[in-house]
């Protein structure tokens, strides 16, 4: 349970974000790696086992990277927890800028697919699982209800964490007074991207570098950036698109959904009408406090390591991909 003064989901959302919680306990360096795409290819970091184990694909929210500091939190818990890791940068982001044939969107579930393929495909690698945290979280959700009864036999299963389900709401929801600094987080990184995917492949963008440094809401670099790259009919056709809340009922991959009430920037009211319509393959676990991707009970990077949000998601990987736990 959180600190007292720590169950504001501001505090547990901003604390997450914090200098003091980005260390985590030492592990191995990382391997750095390509993985293929069509036309491209994206860049990311392994941690590999010496033995046989199932891997974990972890996929970045909006605005971020692979270098973010709970992509980088839960790479260390799912690998000492035995797994082998694949942390990657979707298509625009980190260091998956060079080679790629567009920018990523909310929706582009194909190359967590392209990901999960190749992390398949390496030696040792028993199975592999999917874990989504923020907008990473919807992507994964939206892809297992897209494969249907057709889920690739070496997916195990998919977790997310505190994902945004259906952006036609929360993308408004996050343009409010009150929520300026998670608006100006994510529009940061979502820009700064666009702006050196424009001036690194300028034949591909169909926006100027310079554009970017005007858009002064998450609806205009949708409708500037995003909606033009992809062919969209409009803003609100991408986010009816993106969204991952239609495709529950579809989903037949054990899939885990981990939010919290009190998170400020998904709130509950945009989740609810879609999870009463998921299948039963989803497994919806809600706990009061968490804030978004926070869940610290203490002021200390352990305490989001072993926290809540991070130990839902190991029990989920453990019942339908067990691993041996590694002390390393």
């Amino acid at each position: 349970m959180p600190l007292r003064w720590l169950k504001s989901g501001h505090l547990q959302t901003l604390g997450a974000a914090a200098p003091l919680f980005t260390r985590v306990p030492e592990v191995p360096p990382a391997q750095r790696c390509a993985v293929p795409i069509a036309g491209g290819s994206l860049h990311g970091a392994l941690w590999m086992h010496a033995r046989r184990a199932p891997g974990v694909v972890v996929a970045h929210g909006i605005g971020g990277s692979g270098a973010s500091p709970s992509i980088v939190r839960g790479a260390s818990a799912l690998f000492r927890a035995g797994y082998h890791v694949l942390c990657f940068d979707m298509r625009g982001a980190g260091e998956s800028l060079e080679d790629v044939p567009s920018l990523y969107h909310a929706g582009l579930t194909a190359d967590l697919d392209a990901a999960l393929t190749w992390l398949a495909s390496r030696p040792r690698v028993d199975g592999v699982c999917l874990v989504g945290f923020s907008g990473g979280g919807s992507m994964a959700l939206k892809l297992a209800g897209e494969w249907g009864e057709a889920a690739p036999p070496h997916v195990r299963c998919v977790a997310s964490v505190s994902a945004p389900l259906d952006y036609t709401l929360v993308a408004p929801w996050m343009e409010g007074r009150g929520r300026l600094p998670y608006r100006l987080h994510v529009l940061g990184g979502l820009a700064d991207g666009a702006k050196k995917f424009a001036e690194r492949h300028p034949s591909r963008a169909r926006y100027k570098a310079h554009e970017v440094k005007r858009l002064g809401s998450l609806r205009q670099y949708d409708d500037t950036v995003i909606v033009p790259m992809h062919g969209f009919a409009s803003v609100e056709d991408y986010r009816a698109q993106a969204s991952s809340g239609p495709w529950l009922p579809r989903v037949r991959v054990p899939s885990l959904l981990v939010h919290a009430e009190d998170d400020p920037m998904v709130p509950m009211r945009t989740l609810t009408p879609w999870l009463s319509a998921a299948s039963p393959a989803v497994d919806v676990r809600l706990s009061r406090h968490g804030g978004h991707v926070g869940w610290l009970s203490g002021l200390d990077a352990q305490s989001w390591l072993g926290g809540w949000a991070v130990r839902q998601v190991l029990s989920h990987l453990r019942a339908h991909a067990p691993a041996r736990e590694d002390a390393s």
